[in-house]
């Protein structure tokens, strides 16, 4: 049989080209790119939701609590008498006593028994191995962490942001109170107010309203002449103090009650970490103005030059979602809010009785 030809005597084709072959593959990389992609971005998006969920939870059982008890939990709950003239609390050297009375607990520990965490709540003075009858080395009467190691260091999933882990990482260790602890990390905390809530000299004490940092930034329309202590208190941020409804003075719906947290591992001083630690483990203040810069960490009044959530300071706010974080407001809504708002108002926002709306309706 002859070779078959066109009416031309040309002959017949019968494959395709290098070059339909190479468009082929080039349309079908683009289609796998973009399904990728979209794939990526709806997960990102499940993951986000999840997060804004923890924190609509721990803002339920937050509520849960202070229904039953007519007042919000202590932020910080601590035995220890106050150092540097009564303006700071060694919270975490506390919490690692193992001494009977040692506390150093966080308002996180308070919530736990409206959270699902019965079990954790009813073991937490006995420092039982969960599981098993076996002490877990907890001196008699005990409340603080260190004599309950098995509870303290048990993930509870409402406390892990699905974006950034869902349990301890290795670098997370040495953020930990202690190191051979599995898990017990939190991605979320309590606001403290818009105060130098954290020393930097000692990095981790916990200080009163009337620390600012240096320099010092007040947010318009305060000055440092109307910026009184009393003025920058959060719903967490006093030392064995619960605050109530009343004292929420701006609002409930402008002021932020949660959020989430910074977590630096690679820079000194770094976080700390530990959902039933109170103080730098579980708070953060909207009112630090710093930058990361040259390797350095910088306090600035600036707006230009630094930022009041992820700028790389441990005891600010801040999430590893692009541009934003969520937080919980004192009426139980979870906003976000973007990387680059006006530092003024997301100031503001930590302190519940400056007198100064600051969201719309």
């Amino acid at each position: 049989m002859g070779r078959r030809t066109t009416r031309g005597g040309d002959p017949l084709r019968s494959a395709f080209t290098w070059i339909e072959v190479l468009v082929v593959v080039v349309i079908a990389g683009v289609l796998a790119m973009l399904y990728f992609s979209f794939m990526l971005g709806s997960r990102e998006s499940t993951r986000r939701m999840t997060c804004i969920n923890n924190l609509k939870q721990i803002g339920l059982a937050i509520h849960n609590y202070t229904q039953a008890n007519k007042a919000f939990p202590p932020g910080t709950i601590c035995n220890t008498e106050p150092i540097s003239s009564g303006t700071q609390y060694d919270v975490w050297t506390e919490a690692g006593k193992k001494e009977v009375g040692a506390h150093g607990t966080s308002f996180l520990l308070r919530v736990m028994p409206y959270l699902e965490g019965d079990s954790i709540a009813r073991k937490w003075s006995k420092g039982i191995l969960p599981g098993t009858t076996e002490n877990c080395w907890s001196p008699a009467g005990n409340a603080g962490t260190p004599g309950n190691p098995c509870e303290a260091a048990l993930d509870v999933v409402y406390f892990y942001c699905p974006c950034r882990r869902d349990g301890l990482r290795p670098e997370d260790e040495q953020m930990m109170l202690e190191p051979w602890w599995p898990g017990g990390g939190t991605d979320y905390g309590g606001c403290a107010g818009r105060h130098a809530a954290f020393s930097l000299e000692t990095g981790y004490n916990l200080c009163d309203a009337s620390m600012v940092f240096d320099p010092h930034y007040y947010p318009e329309p305060l000055t440092a002449e109307t910026d009184t202590a009393e003025k920058r208190w959060g719903i967490f941020g006093r030392v064995n103090v619960s605050t109530t409804f009343k004292e929420i003075r701006d609002g409930t719906s402008n002021t932020i009650m949660t959020g989430e947290l910074q977590r630096i591992t690679d820079f000194t001083p770094g976080s700390k970490d530990g959902w039933s630690v109170g103080g730098p483990a579980t708070l953060f203040t909207t009112g630090a103005m710093f930058r990361y810069y040259g390797g350095k960490l910088e306090c600035t009044a600036d707006p230009k030059l630094g930022k009041l959530m992820n700028n790389h300071f441990f005891g600010s706010p801040g999430s590893v979602h692009a541009g934003v974080a969520h937080f919980g407001l004192a009426d139980g809504a979870v906003r976000f809010l973007l990387d680059e708002m006006d530092p003024r108002v997301f100031s503001l926002l930590g302190s519940m009785a400056d007198g100064v709306e600051v969201l719309p309706p």
